[in-house]
């Protein structure tokens, strides 16, 4: 691929250039753990464009507790990935791990957890059902089943 935009020349060198670009941005944006192909949702045009400009992913955080469940969740508001800390005794000590709304531009829905993630939980008989942002309360209620308490809605504020 690299050898291909290596040899080309003229006025369409710079658009050649730009495809390989996009081509290795995209298949970098690919992840896999075992056999299976994990995809991170899309980031916009302009979160592309700022992330290769330098200027940093504003990054929000969220926390809190419920019946001794503490969780902790950093949201990069640019790529909607979120790094998901969850610990208490009720979930068997702490796991870690990212995830991320199904839907690429929703604000709340079901979840996708990175394959990892889920099996650590899954080992815990805890899951992930669902998270909501809410921008004007500057939450995040999520909806998980853990042992013991059963389905609880966690906001983190």
């Amino acid at each position: 691929m690299l050898k291909a935009c290596n040899t080309i020349s003229g006025s369409a060198h710079a658009l050649r250039v730009m495809r390989c670009i996009l081509v290795a941005a995209a298949l970098m944006a690919r992840a896999h753990v075992g056999n299976v192909a994990v995809v991170a949702p899309r980031q916009g045009l302009l979160g592309r464009v700022l992330m290769h400009v330098g200027i940093p992913a504003p990054v929000e955080h969220f926390e809190g507790t419920f019946y001794g469940v503490r969780a902790k969740l950093d949201l990069n508001m640019r790529t909607r990935i979120a790094m998901v800390h969850i610990k208490g005794a009720p979930v068997g000590g702490s796991v870690s791990g990212t995830g991320w709304l199904k839907a690429n531009e929703a604000e709340s829905g079901p979840v996708v957890l990175e394959p990892e993630f889920k099996k650590r939980l899954a080992r815990r008989f805890v899951s992930v059902h669902s998270a909501r942002l809410d921008r004007k309360l500057h939450t995040v209620t999520v909806s998980l089943k853990v042992p013991v308490l059963g389905r609880i809605d966690l906001t983190l504020k």
